[in-house]
């Protein structure tokens, strides 16, 4: 389990384990392991990068351009393929490209935009990104003919804002919500659909269940 920020992942390995069961081996490796926050934050961030928020092993939260992440994943995956894996999950949402590997390197990306397109055909989608900056982004990722997009944020790590999310989501009237983060939990889909009603898509669920398939 390759998580963009720093292992441990307290926040997300234990609800995977709970979908998949106990007779899983989990390895976790970090893209950021190794490093002190004065050094993640002296990564530059241009106007134009695609923005990507994670977490550190104290549980803060940080914010790194995504072209400064891949060679960092890509540098983690050489190692656990060297250390006997047979599938490396990528635990964030966003699009990567193809890396360079001898076994699996599950990006969840695709799955879950094959989700998406086979569950809401036409309507409103509302999509909940753990950065604002990444709202920008929504049409080139999700926009189609039919579908109109609802973007909102809401950080997983410091946690604040929840019930005004909740709130909006229940004035847009939905058809579908999709809680675009690996760092969303099962205790967020469940107040946000008690809040809205709507279906809730929770990405770290999915994966998992994807998984159970994979090994």
């Amino acid at each position: 389990m390759l998580t963009i920020g720093q292992t441990p992942r307290t926040d997300i390995i234990p609800s995977l384990r709970d979908i998949m069961g106990s007779d899983y081996d989990f390895i976790e490796a970090g893209a950021l392991n190794g490093m002190t926050k004065r050094q993640v934050d002296s990564f530059e961030i241009r106007s134009d990068d695609y923005i990507l928020a994670t977490r550190l092993n104290d549980g803060s939260e940080v914010k790194v351009a995504k072209r400064v992440i891949i060679p960092l994943l890509q540098k983690q995956i050489n190692v656990l393929e060297n250390s006997g894996i047979d599938i490396i999950v990528v635990m964030c949402t966003g699009r990567f490209p193809a890396f360079k590997a001898k076994h699996l390197v599950v990006t969840p990306s695709e799955i879950l935009h094959g989700v998406l397109d086979a569950s809401i055909k036409g309507g409103k989608l509302g999509i909940v990104y753990p950065a604002v900056e990444q709202i920008d982004h929504m049409e080139h990722e999700f926009g189609r003919t039919g579908l109109e997009l609802y973007g909102d944020f809401y950080s997983p790590y410091d946690k604040k804002g929840l019930d005004a999310l909740c709130d909006r989501l229940k004035k847009e009237v939905l058809d579908l919500i999709f809680l675009n983060c690996f760092g969303y939990d099962r205790n967020l889909k469940n107040i946000v659909y008690k809040t809205t009603r709507v279906p809730v898509i929770q990405s770290n669920a999915v994966i998992a269940k994807v998984l159970t398939e994979l090994i």
